[in-house]
C-alpha cells in the first residue's frame, strides 16, 4: 500500500496514509482552491499516473519543479522511490535514505506496482486499472452514468474490454479472438495465392456444381481406358513371353557355337606359335603297361608333325582370323539378343496414345479438384469463423451477464446500507457494445452519484483492484444521510480508498468521527497544501 508522500513544497512536509479510509478534509466553509483535489491528483501521481503534470501545470508554474519521496509497504517492507515533475517519465529506486541506486522508466514501476497488489491481468496495465476509478475533479471520469469509462472519447465497447479484463474474463476471449485472427489470416493467404494465379480458383457454387459434374465424366472416361488398357496388357505380355523364349533357345545355339569356334580357335593357335603338345606324363603311363613299346617311332611321328605344322602355318594364320570374325559376328548376334530380351521386358503395359489420353485426363481431373478444393477450403475458413465468431459472441454475452450479476448483487447489498428506506438498487446491463447504468423510476443527480461510488465500492471487494479515489464533486452532490452510510462503508475497507470532504459539521456525528479517525490531510483557508499561495491577491 501507499504508506507516504513527502515534498518540500508541502506545506506539511510528510504525509502519511493507512490501510482503509484515507480523507483529505477541508474546512466548515467549503473553501476553494486550498489543495484537496490536488493532493488525490499527487496520489494519483505516486501511483504512476501522469494528469498531475497536465491537470495541475499551475503547481510547476508557480512553485517550479518538484520531487516527491514516495513510501510502499508490501508484507510489512518498506520500499522507497523518488518521482519527480522534471523526468516524471522515471522513477528513481532508492535506499532508505532516499539515496537513488537505479533509474527505471515509470512503466516498469508500475508493472512492479501491479505485481505487488497481486493484480497481474491478461492484457491490462496498472493504470488500466486504477486509473480509471481514481474520481478526481480534472480527470475525464466522473460521468455519473459511464461508470467504466476511463476518458471522455473512450468509446463503450473499449469500456467494456476493461471490465472484462479486469474481472480476469478476457483471457478466454482472448484464445478465441486468437484463433479468429489466425483463421482470418488463412483465408487471406488463400486468396491472396489464388489472385497471384499460385493456385487454380473458383468463386460461385453453381461452378463449384459445374466442375463436379465434369469431374464425374472424366473419371467415367478414366476407367473405360484402364479396362483398355488391362486387356491390351494381357495380350501383350503373352506375345512378349513367347518372343522372348525364341529369343533365349536362339541365345543357347550361339552359346554352343561360340564355344566350338574358341576351341578351334585355341587349337589354331597353338599351331601357329608351334606350341609342342605336352604328352609326356602320358607316354610314361602306356610304357607302365607296355614296356616293349618303342618310343622312338613316337617321337618321329611327332617331330614330322612339327614340320608339317610350320610348313602350313601360312594356311592356319589364315583360318586364326576367320574363326576371330565367326567370333565377333556370334558375340554380336548374342549381345543383341540380349538387348532384344530386355527391351521386351521393359515395355510398358499400355500403348503410348493410351497413356497420354489417361495423363490428360488425369490433368483435368486435378485441375478441376483443385479449384473445387479452394471454393471448398475457403468456405470452410468462412464457416469456422462465422462460428468463432459466434462462439465468442456467446462466451462473451455470458462472461459480462455473470459480470453484471455480480456486481449488480454487490450494489444491491451495499444500497440497503446506504439508503435505509428501502429505495432501489443501481442495476448495470450490458448487451453487445452497448451498456446502461442507473436506476429504475431515479433519475436524480444525487442518487447517481450515489450509484458510482456503490458501484467503485462493489468493484474494489470484487475485483483485485487496489484503490479508488473519490474527489469532492462526486460526494457533495449526496443527500447527507446517504453520504453518512457511505462514509460508514469506507471505513469498512481493507483496501485504501482516498476521498476529499469538508463541512464536515454537516453531518451526524458518527460520520464526523469516522472522517477524522482516518484523517491525513487537514486543509483550509489558513493552511493550504503548498507553502505559497499564487491564487489570491494578498
Amino acid at each position: 500500500m501507499l504508506k507516504k508522500i513527502i515534498c518540500d513544497i508541502f506545506l506539511e512536509k510528510e504525509i502519511t496514509f493507512y490501510e482503509g479510509l484515507n480523507a483529505i478534509v477541508g474546512d466548515d466553509i467549503a473553501s476553494n482552491s486550498i489543495g484537496k483535489s490536488t493532493m488525490l491528483m499527487i496520489i494519483d501521481f505516486a501511483f504512476g499516473g501522469d494528469d498531475y503534470i497536465s491537470k495541475n501545470h499551475d503547481v510547476i508554474d508557480n512553485l517550479g519543479h518538484h520531487i516527491f519521496k514516495l513510501i510502499y509497504e508490501f508484507e510489512n517492507v518498506d520500499y522507497y522511490f523518488i518521482r519527480s515533475t522534471n523526468e516524471y517519465r522515471y522513477v528513481s529506486i532508492c535506499d532508505d535514505k532516499f539515496k537513488v541506486t537505479q533509474n527505471i522508466q515509470v512503466e516498469e514501476f508500475t508493472a512492479w506496482l501491479q505485481e505487488k497488489y497481486n493484480c497481474q491481468l491478461e492484457s491490462l496495465s496498472f493504470r488500466s486499472i486504477v486509473g480509471r476509478y481514481f474520481r478526481i475533479y480534472g480527470k475525464e471520469n466522473l460521468n455519473e452514468r459511464k461508470p467504466i469509462q476511463y476518458f471522455e472519447k473512450e468509446t463503450a465497447p473499449k469500456s467494456i474490454l476493461a471490465l472484462l479484463k479486469l474481472f480476469d474474463k478476457y483471457k478466454t476471449l482472448k484464445e478465441y479472438q486468437e484463433q479468429i485472427e489466425n483463421l482470418k489470416e488463412d483465408k487471406s493467404t488463400l486468396v491472396d495465392a489464388a489472385k497471384k494465379e499460385f493456385l487454380p480458383s473458383i468463386s460461385t457454387k453453381s461452378l463449384f456444381n459445374k466442375n463436379e459434374k465434369k469431374i464425374k465424366e472424366l473419371e467415367t472416361q478414366l476407367e473405360k481406358i484402364k479396362r483398355e488398357i488391362v486387356t491390351t496388357s494381357t495380350d501383350l505380355e503373352s506375345m512378349v513371353s513367347k518372343e522372348i523364349l525364341n529369343l533365349k533357345r536362339e541365345k543357347s545355339q550361339l552359346n554352343v557355337e561360340l564355344n566350338s569356334y574358341r576351341s578351334r580357335l585355341l587349337r589354331t593357335q597353338n599351331n601357329v606359335m608351334n606350341k609342342p603338345v605336352k604328352i609326356t606324363k602320358e607316354l610314361e603311363q602306356f610304357i607302365y603297361y607296355f614296356p616293349n613299346f618303342n618310343i622312338e617311332q613316337i617321337n618321329k611321328v611327332e617331330n614330322f608333325h612339327k614340320n608339317i605344322t610350320q610348313i602350313v602355318k601360312d594356311e592356319l594364320v589364315a583360318v586364326e582370323k576367320e574363326l576371330k570374325l565367326q567370333i565377333e559376328e556370334v558375340n554380336n548376334r548374342i549381345e543383341e539378343i540380349n538387348r532384344e530380351i530386355e527391351q521386351r521386358l521393359s515395355i510398358k503395359e499400355a500403348p503410348k496414345l493410351a497413356v497420354d489420353e489417361v495423363v490428360d485426363l488425369v490433368a483435368q481431373i486435378k485441375r478441376l479438384n483443385d479449384e473445387n478444393g479452394f471454393y471448398t477450403k475457403k468456405k470452410q475458413y468462412e464457416e469456422s469463423i462465422t462460428q468463432a465468431n459466434k462462439d465468442l459472441s456467446e462466451l462473451k454475452e455470458n462472461a459480462l451477464d455473470e459480470i453484471c450479476s455480480e456486481i449488480n448483487i454487490k450494489m444491491h447489498e451495499l444500497n440497503k446500507e446506504i439508503y435505509l428506506d428501502g429505495r432501489r438498487a443501481p442495476t448495470l446491463s450490458i448487451h453487445g457494445n452497448k451498456y446502461s447504468f442507473n436506476t429504475a423510476g431515479d433519475t436524480g443527480t444525487g442518487t447517481a452519484f450515489a450509484n458510482l461510488i456503490s458501484f467503485d465500492i462493489s468493484l474494489l471487494e470484487l475485483t483485485c483492484l487496489p484503490a479508488i479515489a473519490h474527489d469532492l464533486p462526486l460526494l457533495k452532490n449526496i443527500e447527507n444521510v446517504a453520504l453518512e452510510n457511505i462514509i460508514s462503508i469506507y471505513s469498512q475497507s481493507k483496501k485504501q480508498i482516498f476521498i476529499s470532504i469538508d463541512k464536515l459539521s454537516s453531518y451526524d456525528k458518527r460520520a464526523a468521527q469516522i472522517i477524522n479517525r482516518h484523517k491525513v490531510l487537514q486543509l483550509s483557508k489558513d493552511k493550504l497544501l503548498f507553502t505559497k499561495n499564487w491564487k489570491s491577491n494578498r
